[in-house]
């Protein structure tokens, strides 16, 4: 649970097959094309928009939503303007500068940021001098931060946000907005560049400002909205965190939102509140190896998806049912049970249905990958190859859209796990070539995952190389191999133990065993058969 709805597992939308394709203003040409089918934007919009994307350390994966939040600002900035126009006079000056911006903020070849700030800027002064009101100023203010936020200026538009909310003489209504959009804005910019102090600014802003303006007798909906955000921003927090107390909170904040929240009138925030309650369950749940809290995960889920059906809401109703794959797929785990890992197979299959591979190719090859790992759960439970093999085939598919050029850390990561759907498969059907296939996956993800920069990723890479490489040495008396498989579990065994890691390491000490052994025996095997040639 990262945002107001996301996908527990789903890293966003866009990227498309990268490899080879050509970059504009430091993002890649495919992702322009992407966005404009995937928000019905305008090619110049989504252009000038990535501009701000350009030179940021932000992954591949990040870009989609972050082009989603800009285009909603963008969009939010151009819905706002007939109701700023109908509220200030009829003034000649004030005309020209909303004409100005006008033409600065509509598509095209006049659309610019910069022009559309200035004019704001210029409005803004022009109604605080006592010409314009308390609310054209504020929303002038207001406009401005929508502005700076499109442009990745989340420090700059949280404070025009306060600005707004503080203009003297607004509506108690007016100021609670205000603050809200700051909230989301702080929310936004903690979320997306894991800006810690951001989040923690939020939970002051909402604490302390603005859910004094919303009584919960006199404006429960208002209220629900604000213990909403408030849960959101305490999951991320809380999931950052290797406390609970966050996680807590926030599923406190959550459902005392859905306290408040009319189902009948409002089906749809009702069911997104369901929604990131279930993620924050799920999170905490599988913290806490808490069974009954997954399983609440899993109700909360299933509530939100009596709302936000398919023919309804079709983009949130994947969102969630990706959420539900994920938590049944652990739970599932946790407990060996079968019926929950193939309804989490079922899950994430529908999931497909909706993110498919043209519409959303990076959903979808996050969606293949962890089918992947559900089939390769079931797989494990079941006496035939056929499940494992399509769990290769699920991975296979999710790496046709992960390069390692574009996507270097998300290709390994499917690569260790197309090394354990391959591992599992030679296991089942006692098959070397696909031990030797496991080994190569494994080895890919090791130029990735190195020691030096992800410890803990590679100890855990490597010491499932050494057990495929094993195994291979066994079914092909290869005694080259499991001389390999020794130094690379001794490698691994060291590593947990100096980072004191007793679990782990035990089962690495009698994997190296047993490797040992393999070894010494094939040793002698191939000295005994080199004195009977000598002979």
């Amino acid at each position: 649970m990262t945002s107001t709805d996301q996908a527990k597992v789903s890293t966003g939308t866009l990227a498309g097959s990268l490899a080879g394709s050509t970059r504009q203003g430091g993002v890649v040409q495919p992702e322009i094309d992407s966005a404009i089918d995937d928000l019905g934007a305008d090619r110049t919009d989504i252009e000038r928009l990535l501009v701000y994307l350009d030179g940021i350390s932000v992954s591949p994966g990040q870009v989609p939503g972050l082009l989603k939040q800009a285009y909603g600002r963008l969009r939010k900035l151009r819905g706002s303007l007939p109701a700023f126009t109908s509220l200030t006079t009829a003034d000649p000056e004030m005309a020209g500068m909303i004409q100005q911006l006008d033409g600065a903020i509509q598509a095209g070849d006049s659309f610019s940021f910069d022009d559309a700030f200035e004019a704001l800027g210029a409005i803004y002064s022009w109604c605080g001098g006592g010409n314009g009101g308390s609310q054209p100023a504020a929303m002038a203010r207001g406009m401005q931060a929508l502005v700076a936020a499109a442009r990745q200026e989340y420090e700059d538009a949280a404070r025009y946000y306060a600005e707004a909310a503080m203009t003297q003489g607004l509506s108690t209504l007016l100021q609670w907005q205000y603050q809200v959009d700051r909230a989301v804005v702080l929310e936004d910019y903690g979320r997306e560049y894991g800006h810690n102090p951001a989040l923690q600014e939020a939970v002051s802003v909402l604490e302390n400002e603005t859910i004094c303006l919303a009584p919960q007798q006199q404006r429960a909906g208002d209220w629900a909205t604000t213990k909403h955000v408030l849960g959101n921003v305490l999951g991320i927090l809380g999931q950052r965190q290797s406390g609970t107390r966050n996680l807590e909170n926030s599923i406190a904040a959550f459902e005392a939102s859905l306290s408040s929240r009319n189902r009948e009138r409002e089906p749809l925030l009702w069911a997104q509140t369901q929604n990131s309650l279930g993620n924050v369950l799920g999170i905490l749940g599988h913290r806490q190896n808490d069974v009954d809290m997954l399983a609440a995960s899993i109700e909360a889920f299933e509530y939100s998806l009596e709302e936000r059906t398919r023919g309804v809401a079709p983009q949130e109703w994947a969102t969630t049912q990706n959420n539900l794959a994920a938590v049944l797929q652990s739970l599932g785990q946790r407990n060996k049970d079968t019926r929950m890992l193939k309804r989490s197979v079922t899950a994430y299959k529908e999931v497909l249905q909706e993110w498919t591979r043209e519409r959303t190719p990076n959903h979808w090859a996050t969606t293949m990958n962890n089918l992947g790992t559900a089939l390769r759960l079931l797989g494990e439970h079941r006496k035939g190859p056929r499940t494992l093999e399509q769990s290769v085939a699920a991975y296979n598919s999710a790496l046709s859209e992960r390069s390692r050029e574009h996507w270097p850390q998300e290709w390994a990561m499917i690569q260790n796990n197309l090394g354990a759907g391959l591992q599992k498969l030679a296991e089942r059907e006692e098959n070397p070539e696909i031990f030797e296939r496991a080994v190569i996956a494994y080895e890919n993800t090791l130029q990735e995952w190195t020691r030096e920069r992800r410890p803990m990723a590679w100890a855990m890479t490597m010491a499932n190389l050494g057990v495929a490489r094993r195994a291979l040495a066994e079914a092909t008396d290869d005694a080259e191999s499991a001389s390999k498989a020794v130094q690379e579990l001794e490698a691994v065994s060291e590593a947990f133990r100096n980072a004191s890691h007793a679990q782990y390491s035990e089962l690495v000490i009698d994997q190296l065993v047993q490797a040992r052994t393999l070894a010494d025996t094939l040793a002698r095997d191939k000295g005994k058969y080199a004195d009977l040639v000598r002979r």
